[in-house]
């Protein structure tokens, strides 16, 4: 990493030094502080050679603790401003210690936040800031404590920020191209997190809730990878140590709320009940299994071990979704699709990104990829993708939904305001008919009440009171048929039909007729409106009034039949039949059309002298 800076200090004793925009006399040391130049070295309280000391770093760090101490001196009239670089270590403490001043202490590592003051090549090293006053002299010590597994430390060096800096670009300028596609997806991200907040504030949806909650954890994990080297200084350049804890945690609560996005965005609670079983299962593995591995870490802090009881649980875990796939694959529906080309594409990248990470890191098998974590970058960005078309579509899905509801209801509340018009047509029926048949027939109740009253001739007067009856029984059968065609539970085509039949063959039988009656089966499936049922009830019952009266039959028949568009209802006799052309012989022939032309239906009537008489009601079903 270091190999082109120069080294600006000798450090032996005595020291030299050249300021800034001096010429620097290297002395042969390179970049690298030599074992010559390091006269002080322990590890732990031990004293040892600084080659050793270097060895048991490298072999035996987490437990111990290392310090090694050399003399500077500033021979120049200038401030040098140095970088202490001690490789990739948690824990580097330096006291300076010259005389007339107190020591002064800085500390840095991978573990510790930077110091102030430090510049971006600073951070992004962990090198520690130190300042050399002119013409001063002093000795450094240091204190080296490493608790993490994964570490790499090849020397102690000094250098001049103009030689970082330069090592700094020249870093980046090699990655140019990783390091502007960091950006962008970083940018990516985060814009598609401020997208789903906002289409979740305004849609109010648990899929965006829970989509947006996985997409602020999948920036916090790419953050807490990239931030130091893109120069953010968020969350874990101020607080590193939360690298270590959470880790595997912002792998793990991704993986649960990418399960709760897709049950909620499927619905699969209520589609696909088995398929929610299984899911709601390794949603409650994946939570047992973050909290324990937060324990773990606070228990052991050792991120090898925490790698390898992840890679297993990892691939377990996509083992899980593959199967949930496949299951998912046999339904086929549009929503599907998307979810499986997303679980498809981070699926396989994240279980790549992590087979590689673990056979560099912890095999030392060299793959020759020096960025492992594109695959899983670019299968996030092709997921979100899928999962922003998917909800795309899923809206445009609810938009029809919502016309179609809509439509429905327009037409409910079409149907309502006819079936209230019907409604106050059939009271405005009710009322007329409550005022012309009963309020006649009580008015000439009335009148031959008066007259009987009012009578002396006795045989005149039960003549008066026999119409009084006859008034009476007529008021009361009008009264019973208003009431039975306004009661709910006479709604049906069959209750009306049973009535007729009970009506005329009480009336057949009185008059000694033979008499057939027919109904097609399955009439129980017709539906009439309840004006109409009234009006095919008053017609078919005054068809039967004038053929008991006056058609001097011995024969009669009913038959009803229906068929897809048609209904039929025929009242026949073999009686002496009549001139239909003829209005005074109409029997009642002209109420029977008024009441078919205001259901829109037609009345057939056959008839002649000497021929018998057929009604025929033919009434549209459609």
């Amino acid at each position: 990493m270091f190999k082109a800076l120069a080294l600006i200090l000798a450090v032996s004793a005595p020291l030299w030094a050249g300021a800034q925009g001096l010429p620097i006399q290297t002395f042969g040391l390179g970049s690298k502080l030599t074992a010559d130049s390091i006269p002080v070295c322990r590890i732990d309280n031990s004293p040892v050679p600084y080659d050793s000391l270097v060895k048991g770093l490298n072999e035996h760090a987490p437990g111990h603790i290392f310090r090694l101490a050399f003399s500077l001196r500033n021979n120049t009239d200038s401030v040098l401003d140095l970088s202490l670089y001690c490789g990739q270590l948690d824990y580097v403490d330096a006291w300076l210690e010259s005389p007339g001043r107190s020591a002064v202490h800085v500390a840095a590592g991978t573990l510790l936040r930077q110091p102030r003051g430090s510049n971006l090549a600073q951070r992004y090293y962990a090198a520690l800031p130190l300042r050399l006053e002119a013409r001063e002299q002093g000795t450094l010590r240091l204190s080296l404590r490493q608790v993490q597994q994964t570490f790499y430390f090849y020397g102690v060096g000094l250098y001049a920020p103009a030689a970082l800096n330069n090592n700094f670009a020249e870093d980046h300028g090699a990655d140019h191209g990783y390091y502007v596609f960091e950006w962008l997806f970083q940018g990516f991200l985060i814009c598609q997190l401020i997208f789903v907040l906002f289409q979740s504030l305004i849609i109010r949806r648990r899929e965006y809730f829970y989509y947006f909650w996985y997409l602020l954890a999948i920036t916090l994990y790419f953050l807490g990878k990239y931030e130091t080297e893109l120069g953010i200084p968020f969350l874990f350049t101020r607080f590193p140590v939360l690298k270590i804890y959470l880790s595997k945690t912002l792998l793990i609560i991704p993986f649960f709320l990418y399960v709760r996005f897709v049950r909620s965005f499927l619905d699969v609670a209520l589609r696909y009940p088995r398929l929610d079983r299984w899911l709601v299962g390794l949603e409650y593995f994946l939570l047992f299994y973050a909290g324990a591995d937060l324990v773990l870490s606070l228990a052991t802090f050792n991120p090898r071990l925490q790698t390898e009881i992840f890679t297993p649980i990892q691939l377990a875990a996509f083992l899980a979704t593959t199967c949930s796939t496949i299951y998912l694959f046999r339904i086929r529906e549009t929503l599907t699709y998307y979810i499986l080309t997303a679980s498809l594409v981070i699926g396989v990248s994240s279980v790549a990104g992590q087979v590689f990470t673990y056979l560099e890191l912890y095999r030392h098998i060299d793959l020759g990829i020096d960025h492992i974590l594109i695959f899983p970058q670019v299968g996030i960005v092709l997921e979100i993708l899928c999962f922003t078309a998917g909800l795309g579509h899923k809206n445009q899905i609810a938009e029809k939904e919502k016309l179609q509801s809509q439509e429905r209801l327009i037409e409910q509340l079409k149907a309502n305001e006819l079936l209230q018009t019907r409604m106050q047509t059939i009271r405005n029926k009710i009322a007329q008919d409550l005022h012309d048949d009963i309020g006649s027939t009580l008015s000439s109740i009335s009148i031959l009440s008066d007259l009987a009253l009012h009578e002396k001739d006795r045989a005149q007067n039960l003549e008066t009171m026999s119409e009084i009856k006859d008034s009476a029984i007529l008021l009361m059968e009008k009264m019973d048929d208003i009431v039975w065609s306004i009661n709910p539970r006479n709604d049906s085509l069959e209750n009306l039909l049973m009535r007729v039949r009970h009506f005329a063959t009480t009336l057949f039988e009185a008059k000694a007729i033979e008499y057939h009656i027919s109904i097609q089966k399955g009439i129980d499936k017709v539906k009439l409106p309840m004006d109409a049922r009234q009006h095919v009830y008053m017609i078919l019952k005054e068809a039967i009034n004038n053929l008991v009266k006056y058609a001097g039959a011995s024969h009669a028949s009913i038959d009803v039949s229906f068929d897809a568009a048609y209904m039929e209802l025929s009242v026949k006799d073999n009686g002496r039949g009549f001139e239909a052309d003829k209005p005074s012989m109409g029997n009642g022939v002209s109420g029977m059309r008024r009441r078919a032309d205001l259901m829109q239906a037609e009345l057939i009537l056959r008839t002649g002298p000497g021929l018998g008489t057929e009604v025929v009601l033919r009434l549209g079903l459609a």
